[in-house]
């Protein structure tokens, strides 16, 4: 993310993350059904085991085709203490959370011990950083900015939106329509099918109105597409299901482009390393605090009564209502999202004119 960005200029951001955005997409697509296949054919181990090739064949591209670093002369050592403090800080929090849904709750000491340890370090990590003279692994400043922290706090719900959904409903068409493993993951291909229906369309509008208006949209639907699953039963139609899917699609496909593009518009070069880990670090604890509520919700509805269908479905139910309430909160900071004037005709021509030329400028250089 940080080479992309980098590269780019920091201009035309939504079309540019619409673009490397197609990859992650095919991810509800594939994903899915490959761990079906895998799960169905092979040992659940092969989940794991999949990974390996996979980070081999990326080192290999890195090495080939990722451009070397540029070196400006000016010497930084690595921030020791600050990655003492947040590494750590982030891998306990965020395994302090999935304990919830095992525990069902915060009371548990495997839940608030690790929760109130990452607590800790996470705030030792932000005096630190704030009153150290020296550059530190994430730069906070950056969170002075309105538009930077609200893409973030974006970034946290649409990590709980997304996240939330792919660990819900493989498991509402396993559980409650009593698809197997395969199939729940192939009934899940329209929500795929629909994010990468509007993957240019929300970068364009992204880069051209501003991201306020578009990412109110992509919630808006996001939401529509959530709710009728809360009313719905082994009974509901599988076709009328799967275009809910396509519609929720549409929506996701606008939220996540506009949050990571938003989260850059306007940084300095320097900074662009500090928001890619930012934006990372957020998105994370969104998935994970995602999936634990999700489990937990399920958990307490299903306690003692999961082997009663009506129950079970009744539980899953509750916890759509869940994931369309926490596309509805979005909303209100994507409030705080900038909006662009409208450009008259004559002043987008000279000002595609300009770009151009500032094109032919980079390809001379």
């Amino acid at each position: 993310m940080t080479e992309i960005v980098e590269v780019s200029g920091n201009r035309n951001l939504g079309r540019i993350m619409s673009i490397i955005s197609f990859p992650a997409l095919l991810a509800p697509i594939l994903g899915p059904v490959v761990g079906g296949i895998i799960v169905s054919t092979l040992s659940w181990r092969w989940i794991f085991y999949v990974n390996i090739p996979i980070t081999i064949l990326a080192f290999i591209l890195a090495v080939r085709f990722v451009p070397g670093d540029k070196i400006d002369g000016e010497t930084k050592s690595l921030d020791v203490i600050g990655m003492l403090l947040l590494s750590p800080a982030l891998a306990i929090f965020i395994y302090g959370i999935a304990q919830i849904s095992i525990y069902g709750g915060l009371r548990s000491s495997s839940v608030y011990i690790p929760l109130t340890i990452g607590s800790a370090l996470l705030i030792a990590f932000i005096l630190y950083a704030l009153n150290t003279k020296r550059e530190t692994i994430l730069n906070l400043r950056l969170f002075s900015s309105t538009n930077f922290l609200v893409s973030n706090i974006l970034l946290f719900l649409s990590g709980i939106i997304t996240n939330g959904a792919m660990f819900i409903l493989p498991l509402f068409y396993q559980d409650v329509r009593k698809q197997s493993v395969l199939f729940a993951g192939l009934w899940l291909i329209p929500q795929g099918i629909g994010m990468l229906l509007t993957r240019s369309w929300a970068g364009r509008v992204a880069d051209r109105d501003g991201p306020r208006t578009i990412m109110l949209f992509s919630l808006a639907v996001t939401a529509t597409g959530t709710l009728p699953f809360a009313f719905s039963s082994a009974a509901s139609s599988p076709v009328l299901l799967a275009a809910t899917l396509l519609v929720r699609g549409v929506g996701m496909g606008g939220i996540f482009i506009v949050a990571m593009s938003s989260a850059y518009t306007g940084l300095k070069r320097e900074d662009v390393p500090h928001a890619s880990s930012a934006t990372r670090i957020f998105q994370n604890i969104g998935g994970a605090f995602g999936s634990a509520i999700l489990s937990t919700v399920l958990q307490r509805r299903m306690a003692n009564h999961a082997s009663d269908p009506h129950v079970v479905a009744d539980a899953f139910n509750v916890a759509f209502m869940w994931m369309t309430a926490f596309a509805i909160v979005a909303a209100i900071p994507a409030l705080f999202l900038p909006m662009y004037e409208r450009t008259p005709k004559a002043n987008r021509r000279e000002h595609r004119s300009s770009n151009d030329q500032d094109r032919d400028v980079d390809q001379r250089g």
